[in-house]
């Protein structure tokens, strides 16, 4: 038989009436009381991850890079339209490309479920 959660400590917060009526019908609908609905809001859910301010400067800056190599592809696509031949290896430029979107994904600790469209990278950045 396990040993019942003795809760002795009592923590107070200040909140204003509309605050208030708002917890305690979210409380209500789902089937808690308010220090339960407290207690899972605070403890089971992960809280956001901190970014530094080097690591937003260090994905603005590999973002600036990803556009400057989506006008180097651009180039190799117009030459390759026009028939010549470019001076870049297309499948090294893609995999900078992809690089570049993996290290601002881990920079900002987002993996692509977290990224909605067109958010990891502007519209024109696409490869």
């Amino acid at each position: 038989m396990s040993n019942p959660i003795v809760r002795t400590k009592i923590m107070q917060i200040r909140v204003s009436e509309v605050e208030f009526e708002m917890i305690h019908s979210r409380a209500s609908q789902a089937g808690l009381s308010c220090s339960e609905l407290f207690r899972r809001n605070a403890l089971l859910r992960p809280l956001p991850k901190r970014t530094t301010k080097i690591a937003v400067q260090t994905y603005v800056e590999l973002g600036k890079i990803g556009n400057n190599i989506n006008q180097l592809t651009k180039a190799v696509n117009t030459a390759i339209a026009l028939g010549q031949k470019p001076r870049i290896d297309i499948d090294k430029l893609e995999a900078l490309g992809e690089l570049l979107h993996q290290i601002r994904r881990e920079i900002t600790g987002c993996d692509k479920s977290q990224l909605g469209d067109g958010e990891d990278w502007d519209e024109e950045d696409e490869f």
